[in-house]
């Protein structure tokens, strides 16, 4: 896949009006040109100083970084400046030069910033019914929709029960057919999953409490 940034380099300036004013920015053009931008474009922050004070930033130091975003990241984040709200971008800054050493550190071994993980699928029904391909398992009805979507099911054997789709989907078996240990706890020592029918409805708890709703079979299951 290939990568959304590229490489460049994070630099700082200094103001000649007051050693510890710095610019501190990125860019993937050489940081001397990157300057002149600064010094001409009165419009911007830097750019309204060097107006006011008739004096024009210097390059003070700039280092080559592989994901020059990542690199400023880890730059403030080694700094005080990183705790102060409402900065709104402006990387103008008055601070010890000491810190701006931890900050270029800090950049300097930074790398790359960790692969995304791959977009959210909707979990439609096709989509679960997807992931249960071969486990007898089907989504018949989406009885509960929201946040823990708890669906109905029906597996191969012609049990019907209703829980979390997440748990469904992780444990690919059929808590009528599988003891899904769920005894040991809320419902009870000693209760097998294929015994919660719905006489054990006045025990179902409803979604907020985060525990699975009662399950139903439909085909003749002894213990």
């Amino acid at each position: 896949m290939k990568a959304d940034y590229r490489a460049g380099y994070l630099y700082v300036l200094v103001h000649p009006s007051d050693p510890d004013l710095y610019k501190i920015g990125v860019t993937i053009l050489h940081p001397e040109k990157r300057l002149a931008q600064h010094n001409r474009q009165d419009e911007k922050y830097a750019g309204t100083i060097v107006k006011e004070t008739g004096q024009k930033w210097e390059l003070k130091t700039y280092i080559a970084v592989p994901d020059p975003y990542w690199a400023e990241r880890a730059f403030w984040g080694a700094t005080e400046v990183s705790v102060m709200p409402f900065r709104r971008g402006i990387e103008v800054e008055k601070i010890p030069w000491k810190e701006v050493q931890a900050g270029l550190d800090a950049a300097k071994k930074a790398g790359v910033r960790p692969p995304q993980p791959p977009p959210r699928i909707a979990k439609s029904r096709a989509w679960v019914n997807a992931q249960l391909e071969g486990t007898g398992i089907t989504l018949t009805a989406r009885r509960y929709p929201g946040p823990g979507w708890v669906a109905e099911y029906q597996c191969a054997k012609g049990h019907v029960f209703r829980e979390y789709t997440k748990e469904v989907v992780a444990r690919k078996s059929c808590p009528c057919c599988v003891d899904w240990d769920w005894a040991e706890g809320y419902w009870g020592k000693g209760l097998r999953a294929s015994l919660r029918d719905l006489e054990h409805d006045s025990l179902r708890p409803n979604e907020s409490r985060g525990r699975p709703f009662s399950i139903k079979s439909s085909a003749n299951d002894t213990p």
